[in-house]
C-alpha cells in the first residue's frame, strides 16, 4: 500500500447506473465523478488519544475454568469485576514481556558501546550524514 493518504475515486456512468439497478438509492452512492479521500489522520486529529485510557470490545474463548475461577474472585467483597481483573492480569504479563525487551535492548546497546568497530563505523556515518546536512 501506498504512503500517500490522499487517494482518488472515479465513478464512471456504468458504475453508477449498475448501483442504482443493484437496489442501491442515490445518497448511498458516490455520483459520477472523481471523488478524493485523504486516510489516516486520527492521530492528528485526536493528540491526547492514550490506548491505555480506552476499551475494545472483542469476543474471545477462555477455558471454562478460567471464566469460573476469574468470577469466584469476584464474588469476593470489595473486589474488581472479574473482567477488570482478567484484564489486570493480562497488563501484569504485558508490562513483565516490555521490562524484559527493554532490558534485551539495554543489553544489546551496552555491547554496542563496548565494541571499537561499532563505534568506529558510527563515527563515520555521523560525519556522512553531517557533511549531507552541511
Amino acid at each position: 500500500m501506498s504512503n500517500n493518504k490522499e487517494f482518488i475515486v472515479e465513478v464512471t456512468k456504468e458504475q453508477h447506473d449498475k448501483q442504482i439497478a443493484e437496489g442501491l438509492h442515490e445518497d448511498e452512492i458516490l455520483s459520477v465523478g472523481k471523488h478524493k479521500f485523504k486516510r489516516g489522520g486520527f492521530r492528528e486529529r485526536h493528540p491526547n488519544f492514550k490506548p491505555k485510557d480506552t476499551k475494545t470490545r472483542i469476543n474471545i474463548c477462555v477455558d471454562s475454568d478460567i471464566l469460573q475461577h476469574f468470577r469466584k474472585r469476584a464474588e469476593s467483597p470489595n473486589s474488581a469485576p472479574y473482567q477488570t481483573q482478567i484484564n489486570n492480569e493480562l497488563r501484569a504479563i504485558m508490562e513483565r514481556d516490555l521490562a524484559q525487551e527493554k532490558s534485551e535492548i539495554n543489553a544489546t546497546a551496552k555491547k554496542l558501546l563496548e565494541d571499537d568497530d561499532f563505534l568506529k563505523a558510527l563515527s563515520e556515518k555521523l560525519k556522512e550524514k553531517e557533511l549531507q546536512t552541511a
